[in-house]
């Protein structure tokens, strides 16, 4: 771990960090618009040669390529939060993707120790991301409005999942971000359109306010102590508060 740590360089000046590199992966927050100026960068900084692939949990690579001059060089390439055991990423290609660029990214993601979870025709939410979508788009609405105790939806995937030292889905949305679960959602509802898929206002609500989730100290739960990690937290069901 020290190694990796020593290996890691911060750089301010993005054409300096990008101007020798084969990779490049973009991680800025879930807006369009946004990742379309930073691809638009990459490809005029980036070596000719380099493949560019955006970390976004929801946007298709397709709505960034055009923007980057190489679309036959850009992936989706999708990290899951492995210091949470989830060590697998969404591999998908664009609609210029060459099948040698595709396949470097699944080779690389495997040389990481991560499972490529590959998808071979264009998806909204990729591969479990939108099994995972479909969890947190209920369990928001069951919450929102007044049906369950989010709390008791924690216990019950603990339980169920057999993972009683893990969060459930509110927990795991503090650890992403309530902002970033927040735009997530949005992009859904805009490629939708469906007030189905729009995230709840009191979600609205908790990022006005600044509960954020770990960020912040404060989400679903309180941090650093979360409910969800004390001994009691699966015996202590059934508040009808």
């Amino acid at each position: 771990w020290d190694v990796c740590r020593q290996q890691i360089q911060q750089i301010e000046e993005l054409e300096a960090a990008v101007k020798e590199a084969e990779l490049v992966i973009e991680a800025v927050p879930e807006k369009l618009e946004l990742k379309q100026k930073i691809f638009r960068q990459l490809g005029e900084m980036a070596p000719p040669a380099a493949i560019l692939a955006t970390n976004s949990s929801s946007i298709p690579v397709s709505r960034l390529e055009q923007s980057s001059g190489r679309p036959e060089r850009c992936l989706n390439l999708h990290f899951y939060m492995a210091l949470h055991g989830m060590n697998m990423t969404d591999v998908m290609g664009g609609t210029c993707t060459l099948p040698e660029v595709l396949e470097l990214g699944i080779n690389w993601v495997r040389s990481l120790g991560c499972i490529p979870l590959t998808v071979k025709k264009e998806l909204l939410g990729f591969c479990f991301n939108r099994v995972w979508r479909a969890v947190k788009r209920e369990v928001l609405y069951m919450w929102a409005n007044g049906y369950v105790d989010f709390r008791d939806v924690d216990r019950a995937w603990m339980k169920f999942t057999g993972r009683e030292d893990r969060p459930g889905p509110f927990g795991l949305m503090d650890s992403v971000g309530l902002d970033v679960i927040y735009d997530i959602e949005m992009v859904y509802y805009r490629n939708s359109e469906d007030p189905k898929d729009h995230p709840p206002q009191a979600l609205k609500e908790k990022v006005a306010r600044g509960e954020l989730g770990v960020k912040t100290g404060r989400g679903f739960y309180s941090y650093p102590d979360p409910e969800f990690l004390k001994d009691d937290f699966l015996k202590a069901g059934g508040s009808i508060e």
